[in-house]
């Protein structure tokens, strides 16, 4: 198959990392590696294509290392509850519901969030499909692909629940039904998404896995040598229960305990923690998908980044899902996690905005366990997003792109193209791999019944 060559030619600024911006240079691209980067490239190599960037500011895409594609369509209800009201009420009749469409809304829905990811500046994305939807995870694995997206899908597993016994099975069922997604994936699928081993998270929360499944899970992760990625120490009542029940300090000190915790695997929340237990993040090297946003809607708690970053801890960033928070826009959720910690530790740079860039692109790819994404750098892989600038009110005057970015961004409004591995999936408004139309149609549709079905 033949590479092609294309030059994003004379940018206004090019963010190639968290620490380095250049003014006035271009990127080429050959197949789905960056191949130089550079004030003179015109000339420099033969080119099947040239963009012309000037008015626009480019930079690697985004990384969201947490989501619920199927909770989409649930997006802008059941903000008010507590918790596990929100959970009983909303999202897990919700869930039930959708059973009744079956693959058809679950491809649709993977598409609908990849539109919606891309048109925002996110170039890949982590899908944890819990309780119902762990039955489609293939399915929105394909649609991702077919997509064009980078990312992976976590298969949720459950052999434990206190609200819906509906998805729960026993932990042999779990083991053989996530092996299958994993050695399916791995004979039909593609190398864009990854396929991962996702349990829910632990017995103590509102539902998730025993110890015993925990354990059985990550060793059915490491025989395929995929990754382990979970909900954990979320809540502080999962924490007080952790503590009567084993008379360890938290679920991190019960993670690692039980074996849980290496650099292939990802907690999704992972707000309380013990200052042992940071320390325990850190020589693991198992990594904490942070979700500003979602944290403060559902009022679970602040997360220790100010501190966690001081020691060296890898900090990605995510969304979670859509009543979680209503929107796949992860630059609002880097300025969420820069304002939070300034507001919460009452301290105006405990984290910078250039932290906050770093979480959700080179940390989001280690994450992923991809060296080489993340940055703008020959050799790396050409997830590349264009930022409309030239007659943008919004981002006018434009003096620091990053923190620009960071604090007056917004991904929805101001990206004007997406590149995932040398392709482009997303230009001024239009998706070149899907039928947004008929893709809005299918969800649009199933989300009149689904509703009947919400306590909210």
């Amino acid at each position: 198959m033949d590479e092609k060559t294309i030059l994003l030619k004379d940018a206004d600024f090019v963010v190639q990392d968290s620490l380095r911006t250049e003014k006035g240079v271009s990127i080429a691209v050959k197949g789905n590696r960056i191949l130089d980067v550079g004030a003179e490239l015109e000339g420099a190599y033969a080119y099947d294509e040239v963009m012309d960037c000037r008015g626009r500011v480019l930079l690697p895409g985004l990384i969201n290392c947490h989501t619920h594609i199927h909770e989409t369509i649930m997006r802008g209800r059941g903000h008010d509850l507590p918790f596990h009201d929100w959970c009983d009420r909303l999202v897990f009749p919700a869930a039930e519901a959708m059973e009744e469409e079956g693959d058809e809304l679950y491809y649709a829905l993977a598409q609908l969030a990849a539109m919606e990811n891309a048109a925002s500046g996110t170039t890949a994305f982590v899908e944890h499909s819990v309780n119902f939807s762990k039955f489609h995870a293939y399915t929105m694995a394909k649609g991702m692909s077919d997509f064009g997206i980078r990312g992976a899908v976590a298969r949720g597993a459950e052999d434990f629940s206190v609200i819906d016994r509906g998805h729960v099975g026993t932990l042999e069922q779990q083991i053989s039904e996530t092996r299958d997604f994993l050695e399916r994936w791995a004979k039909e699928g593609d190398d864009l998404v990854q396929a991962w081993v996702g349990p829910s998270g632990g017995k103590r929360t509102v539902g998730g896995c025993t110890n015993e499944g925990l354990v059985e899970l990550k060793r059915l992760a490491d025989s395929f040598d995929t990754h382990y990625h979970v909900h954990w120490a979320g809540t502080q009542s999962e924490i007080e229960n952790v503590r009567r029940d084993t008379g360890l300090p938290g679920s991190v000190a019960m993670a690692k305990e039980l074996g849980l915790l290496d650099e292939k695997t990802s907690l999704a929340h992972c707000i309380w923690m013990v200052d042992e237990e940071k320390e325990i993040l850190l020589e693991t090297g198992a990594q904490i998908a942070h979700c500003p946003s979602c944290n403060q809607i559902c009022a679970i708690g602040v997360l220790p980044l100010a501190d966690l970053l001081e020691r060296g801890v890898t900090v990605a960033l995510g969304t979670d899902g859509g009543p979680q928070n209503d929107s796949y826009d992860m630059f609002r959720d880097m300025r969420q996690a820069v304002l939070l910690q300034r507001i919460h530790l009452m301290k105006a740079d405990a984290v910078k905005h250039a932290q906050a860039f770093r979480m959700a692109t080179e940390a989001g790819a280690k994450v992923l366990g991809i060296e080489n994404l993340g940055k703008i750098e020959p050799g790396y892989l050409a997830d590349i997003v264009a930022v409309r600038v030239e007659g943008n009110p919004f981002l006018t005057p434009m003096y620091d792109p990053l923190e620009t970015l960071v604090y007056a961004g917004s991904g929805g409004r101001d990206v004007s193209m997406t590149m995932v591995d040398g392709k482009v999936v997303y230009q001024d408004g239009a998706f070149t791999t899907v039928d947004a139309g008929a893709t809005i149609k299918t969800v649009t549709d199933a989300s009149k019944r689904i509703q009947k079905a919400m306590l909210c």
